[in-house]
């Protein structure tokens, strides 16, 4: 199974799914000067017994929507991110 993250900018997606998985999806150079992501993401969780979850972060930032629909296809399901400090955007 494939889960897409979904949520507002800088409330956690790429975060959460480091301590899901252990893998930092963010791996441009610029990505990780700036903090933010820019380009689609993938990790995976091997479930035990052959399974695996595969994880798809997408940016949050609205000038790297083009990114985020470019990966909205293809996923089964979307684990939405929002941060309990800021609130829902």
């Amino acid at each position: 199974m494939i889960v897409g993250t979904a949520g507002h900018i800088d409330h956690g997606k790429t975060a959460l799914v480091k301590a899901l998985t252990g893998v930092d999806a963010d791996r441009l150079k610029e990505e990780k000067a700036r903090g933010i992501t820019i380009d689609l993401g993938y990790a995976y969780s091997d479930l035990g017994g052959g399974r695996q979850l595969g994880f798809v972060d997408v940016p949050g930032h609205e000038r790297f929507v083009h990114n985020m629909l470019a990966g909205a296809t293809g996923i089964d399901a979307a684990l939405l991110v929002g941060s309990a400090a800021e609130g829902i955007k």
